[in-house]
């Protein structure tokens, strides 16, 4: 008789634990049906606080992958490209992810910071990254240790310093496909090399020097204590428009670019 107490016990639990489980199952997948529903009602409606996380995002990316001029497919960036991403993040995301280069960086993070900012699908090999100042190896890989180190002995400089980029947001919009949400944003952009006052609508020519927009200085001669993104926006007809993509299964803040196309160029991936 105390055996069949004890089996009876057991079973009941053992129901109870299962209906507990499938209320809670239910419960999330209507939280996630509801959210989903929520979303598809205004689907072209980015909120002022969603417009400023994707503007966040964007600073990050702008530390490199501006760089292509929104020409580049980025589900064809190379291993190279993608450990320079990660060497020119902005300082103050390295720090936030621990990724300190100087006492040595495991392989892991590095692949883990890459899937957080390309996606779970990210493939990487371990390759050196290319120094922004005089092309060579700059972090670079041991086999053994599987960690990444950056050649401070040969590559005596300040650290990299990014674009000054100044963003005028046009549109956005955000919908969604399957279980995934996408945002996309639509900025027009301004470029100067750091600590320099003449802007233009596009990287492409700011390396080549052409098509100026404004000389900050020649307008303002004491630009440097104004609000530089003021200054600019009576230009904004002349900058080039470039639109964003982003990809999430839950919030904004763990979105991942997909595409970056710059609108006034004829190429398309």
């Amino acid at each position: 008789m105390e055996n069949v107490r004890r089996v009876g016990m057991l079973f009941i639990a053992l129901i109870t634990l299962i209906i507990v489980a499938s209320i809670i199952f239910i419960v999330n997948i209507n939280l996630k049906e509801e959210s989903i529903e929520t979303f598809n009602e205004d689907s072209s409606s980015l909120s002022t606080e969603e417009v400023a996380s994707l503007l966040e995002l964007v600073n990050i990316y702008d530390s490199y992958i501006i760089t292509f001029d929104g020409t580049k497919d980025l589900s064809t960036l190379s291993s190279k490209e993608k450990i320079n991403f990660i060497d020119r993040l902005p300082i103050d995301v390295k720090n936030e992810l621990n990724l300190d280069f100087n006492k040595g960086v495991s392989l892991k993070e590095v692949e883990s910071t890459l899937k957080k900012y390309f996606g779970p699908k990210t493939t990487f090999n371990p390759v050196n990254s290319t120094c922004f100042l005089d092309d060579g190896d700059y972090l670079i890989y041991d086999s053994n240790t599987k960690m990444y180190k950056a050649d401070n002995n040969y590559h005596a400089h300040s650290a990299y310093t990014p674009l000054s980029i100044e963003n005028y947001y046009i549109e956005g919009e955000r919908r969604v496909e399957g279980d995934k949400l996408i945002y996309s944003i639509t900025l027009k952009k301004a470029f100067a090399y750091p600590n320099t006052s003449s802007y233009f609508s596009n990287y492409t020519d700011l390396v080549n020097n052409r098509n100026l927009v404004v000389d900050l200085y020649e307008e303002y001669n004491d630009y440097e204590s104004s609000d530089i993104n003021k200054l600019i926006e009576p230009y904004k007809d002349e900058l080039t428009s470039y639109t964003y993509i982003f990809e999430t299964k839950d919030s904004i803040d763990n979105s991942y670019l997909i595409e970056l196309a710059n609108l006034n160029s004829q190429s398309e991936f």
